[in-house]
Order: C-alpha cells, then structure tokens, then sequence
C-alpha cells in the first residue's frame, strides 16, 4: 500500500522509520535509519539536473496582446485601465517599498521563485532506497507567475507543488503550478491583474488597487466569481482527494498521475455543502 507524504509530515508503512537532511554540497541527500541502532541504511538522491536550473528567466514573460475573446470595448477598457495602473504605480516608485512588500527582498535566494518542471525519471541515485519506501512525498509553496510590478509579499505567489515520487527503489520529481482561475485568468491576459493581498493592499494605493480590480470586472475583463486565491498554504488529503488549500479561498483538488506528474482537477466546493 502507498502513502502521501504531505508538507512536514512524512507517512511511510514501516512507522519507526524517519527521513532526514543529509547536508551535502551541490546534491540533495536523504538518510533512511531505522530505530534500531543495529541496521543502518545510507543512500543520495543526486538531483543535479533538477534544481540547476537553466539561468533563464524563472518568470512566464507578459503577453502585449488582447486575448481573442475581448470586443472592442473590453480592449479599450482595457487599455484605459492599464494607463491608470502604471501611473499608480509610479506614484508607489517614488518611495521606497517597507521590506514585507519588497520582490527584491521576499522572492530572493532561497525563495526565488523557479519554472515548471515536467516529471523526470530514473534520477541518479547513490546507494539503494530500500524497497519498502513506495509512495510520494509532497510539498507547496508560493511561486509566482509573473515578475512582480509592485510590491509583493512571499504569501502573495502562485501556489506550486512540488512532488517526489519512490518506486521500486526509483525516484522520480516535478514541480507544476496548482491552475487556479486567478493563474488560468492571468496566463490569458498576459500579466498580473489580481491584487496581491499582503503586498499591494496598504495605504491609499492598495485602495485604489482595488477599486481598479473591481473596474477591470466590470468590464468583464476578469472574473472573480470564481475565487481569488492562489492555494499555496499547504496540502491536506480529505476524503480520498489532495487539497492544495488557499487561506482566502476554496481549495483546489490535485491529482499526482501514474507517472508522477502533477494535475489539477479543479476548485473543489465540498459538494456545495
């Protein structure tokens, strides 16, 4: 029988079992020990091809054209709105940005933000994973989409998933964003247009960030009927699905495949309970 593994708590069959961090340079390690001090298995997950990533831009790049689905009212709308939003934020540049809602400060080192990866198979591996280890351990994050054009905050990024799969002493890994209707909204428009709650919503500014949001669905330019979070607050498995929640919003179900790819189901409603 497999079991998940979900944000810091590690589930495996054999209960006195435990995982933890090797350091190690340019690698990831992982030490698998039994309770029993007698026996004692050491072995290195290699993950050089994943976490090196190309020194491309993390960033999905904005689009400058209208979505096909925009009457000429919408992209004049459109247009409008997008003049009001860069003289506000010219306004914001004339001052420095609080540390909390500095990109340059929040999404840095170890918290920069990273692309997608598609799932990869028979990473290299030091040593053996013994047999007994079947299932996927799984972890979520923020990671934004698009570069932030204004303040921003850790919390406010798109929620990724991150998920290592063992079986049969293989490993394999993938990272996929969790496609809420605020990404799947915003990868259409070519940007960010959804107010990011921790970094732009203070002052006179994030007011009228608002009132703008609110003016771009109007205009039927966005839809926010459907929920605005981004499901990056962690994982819970409930009633047979995997839930990437959200604080502000309903979950979103996800799926890990047969492959061990990542794919969302969709805005999960509790059966409109």
């Amino acid at each position: 029988m497999s079991h998940a593994s979900i944000s810091s708590t590690t589930l495996w069959p054999n209960p006195k079992t435990t995982l933890t961090s090797i350091p190690k340079p340019s690698s990831s390690s992982i030490r698998i020990s039994s309770s029993k001090k007698s026996k004692q298995i050491k072995c290195a997950l290699q993950s050089h091809s994943i976490t090196n990533f190309p020194k491309e831009s993390p960033f999905e790049l904005p689009k400058s054209n209208f979505p096909d689905s925009w009457n000429i009212f919408q992209k004049i709308s459109a247009l409008a709105l997008d003049a009001v939003e860069t003289s506000l934020i010219k306004q914001e540049q004339k001052h420095p940005l609080p540390k909390t809602a500095n990109p340059d400060i929040q999404i840095s080192g170890n918290f920069a933000p990273v692309p997608e990866q598609p799932v990869r198979h028979h990473l290299p591996v030091q040593g053996t994973i013994p047999g007994h280890i079947d299932g996927v351990y799984l972890r979520n994050g923020a990671n934004p989409l698009f570069e932030p054009i204004s303040g921003h905050h850790l919390f406010d990024g798109d929620g990724m998933i991150y998920a290592v799969k063992f079986d049969q002493g293989e490993a394999s890994y993938a990272c996929r964003f969790t496609e809420t209707q605020r990404l799947v909204q915003e990868r259409a428009i070519g940007k960010p247009v959804f107010p990011k709650a921790i970094g732009e919503l203070h002052g006179h500014s994030g007011i009228a960030k608002l009132l703008l949001f609110y003016a771009r669905g109007l205009c039927g330019l966005v839809d926010h009927s459907q929920g605005i979070g981004v499901a990056n607050a962690g994982l819970v498995y409930f009633n047979n699905r995997l839930l990437a929640m959200s604080e502000d919003d309903l979950p979103y179900e996800v799926k890990v495949t047969s492959n061990g790819d990542l794919k969302t189901v969709g805005r999960y409603n509790f059966d409109e309970q």
